[in-house]
């Protein structure tokens, strides 16, 4: 029995002995010289994206074509209001087919309206996501210069932190080369 024993842990130890020398050994590994300590910028993007004078722009541009757009719509639903008051003065006096017939067509007028509703609103949102767009990728551009000329190789947005070094936010000279570059730009909405 003891000469069992014996071989099933000899068998055992060969088996520990094969799998640790094929395991790799991170302390037996020769050091990577080619990595570098983080050289760390921080950026607050949120305060780029909503106070950079392009940005700036294109939310007064917005806030006008929607108030316009809102006062035209109040108006087509006025002229709903008084097509279904014209309509149920009616009531008393149409023939049912005919009653159906304007039922029918102010119907056709109220789906309009919501379509031109829908409509501009997606142009609208269509329009201030590629001006924003275009905002975002000139604020990327000059984080990478800007992390360039300082040797950073990690930059961090502001908003994952609590506290940080005031030398290493690099926020105010991107917003500074924003508005040098991109002072301003254009909210087009195709015409409909």
């Amino acid at each position: 029995m003891q000469l069992s024993k014996l071989r099933a842990l000899v068998a055992a130890g060969a088996v520990l002995a094969g799998v640790a020398m094929a395991t790799p050994s991170f302390a037996q590994d020769k050091p990577t010289d080619n990595l570098k300590a983080p050289v760390i910028a921080v950026v607050d993007v949120q305060k780029i994206m909503q106070e950079s004078n392009a940005s700036k722009g294109v939310s007064k541009s917005f806030e006008s074509l929607r108030e316009t757009y809102q006062k035209e719509i109040a108006s087509l639903e006025d002229k709903l209001r008084k097509s279904e008051e014209e309509l149920r003065k009616q009531q008393t006096v149409l023939a049912p087919d005919a009653l159906a017939n304007k039922r029918r067509d102010f119907e056709k007028q109220v789906g309009e309206v919501q379509k031109t509703v829908q409509s501009r609103k997606r142009a609208l949102e269509n329009a201030l996501n590629e001006a924003m767009a275009v905002v975002h990728k000139s604020m990327v551009e000059i984080v990478a210069d800007v992390a360039r000329e300082r040797g950073a190789n990690l930059v961090l947005a502001r908003q994952q932190f609590v506290l940080v070094d005031t030398q290493l936010d690099v926020t105010d000279v991107v917003l500074d080369r924003v508005n040098k570059k991109l002072p301003q730009v254009a909210l087009t909405v195709p015409k409909q």
